[in-house]
């Protein structure tokens, strides 16, 4: 079932599909960027400068981007789709899915365009070539989106563990530097207003990646009964799953790719691990 998923159809909407991604990270890369900076900058600058038309200044600039970052932030995404899209493409043609009836088709015109902007390494074998023949076709197409379902989960959960860490510290150190620093009611009050879009923003942004675990943790579940249990399962059924698996790929909220290199090989280890427990599993 596998042999396809090199051909060159196939790999261009790998390519197209990371392409869009990478757009769509894009902006909130650099909104996420921009507030964090700013939330190092707010409170130092409201502490040093004495000149309250400054401070005044500042204010109004952290309540306009607040309020631009809430009305615009959705937009800034809208590449998601069309890489949720690309990839549901290829997991149909691997897999030898029927393709959901009430969802267009990509444009193959905007695939092979998006496909020629790619400029990663080489992609081959997407999926683990590891899995042996005796494996049954229904229980194959399971471990391959079980590996979409929990890989993307193990990433999500390291990706939203560094940003709370990082919010607990950032705050701590906060009220050390307003302590220290012995900042008036006033100043303290420019400060947690302008720190309000870096908040919400990063909150945000935890409850997204939560919710989209929650997800495909529900469907990761399933999917682990269905390996490990032996369970037989229908086309109809894997379709159904397919299409949970698609929905949670449309979440706006993105992992960085410096983040993706950065756990990719672990993450990919421990699924060959996983890989290796079904082929012992249906060995006999």
């Amino acid at each position: 079932m596998l042999e396809n998923q090199n051909d060159l159809e196939l790999i261009n909407l790998l390519k197209a599909s990371t392409v869009a991604y990478t757009k769509s990270k894009f902006w909130e890369i650099r909104i996420t960027f921009l507030v964090t900076l700013l939330a190092f900058a707010y409170p130092i600058t409201y502490v040093i400068v004495k000149n309250e038309n400054v401070k005044l200044f500042l204010f109004g600039c952290s309540f306009l981007l607040t309020v631009l970052i809430q009305l615009f932030a959705g937009r800034l995404r809208g590449n998601t789709s069309k890489g949720a899209l690309f990839k549901e493409a290829f997991d149909v043609a691997v897999f030898q899915l029927p393709w959901k009836t009430t969802l267009k088709k990509p444009d193959m015109a905007e695939v092979k365009k998006l496909s020629q902007q790619y400029r990663g390494s080489e992609i081959k074998d997407w999926y683990s070539t590891h899995i042996y023949s005796s494996v049954p076709h229904h229980i194959l197409i399971a471990t391959l989106q079980y590996s979409n379902t929990v890989w993307d989960i193990g990433l999500r959960r390291k990706y939203i563990s560094w940003l709370r860490w990082f919010l607990i510290l950032f705050t701590i150190c906060l009220l050390i530097f307003v302590i220290i620093k012995k900042a008036d009611p006033l100043t303290i009050f420019f400060i947690a207003f302008s720190l309000l879009s870096f908040y919400i923003h990063l909150l945000s942004l935890i409850r997204s990646h939560d919710g989209v675990m929650k997800k495909r943790e529900e469907v990761g579940v399933m999917l682990d009964e269905i390996i490990i249990r032996r369970k037989s399962v229908s086309v109809g059924e894997l379709r159904d799953i397919q299409d949970e698996i698609y929905l949670t790929r449309q979440e706006s909220a993105k992992v960085p790719n410096f983040f993706f290199r950065l756990y990719r090989k672990k993450l990919d280890d421990a699924f060959e691990e996983y890989i290796d427990k079904v082929n012992r599993l249906y060995a006999s």
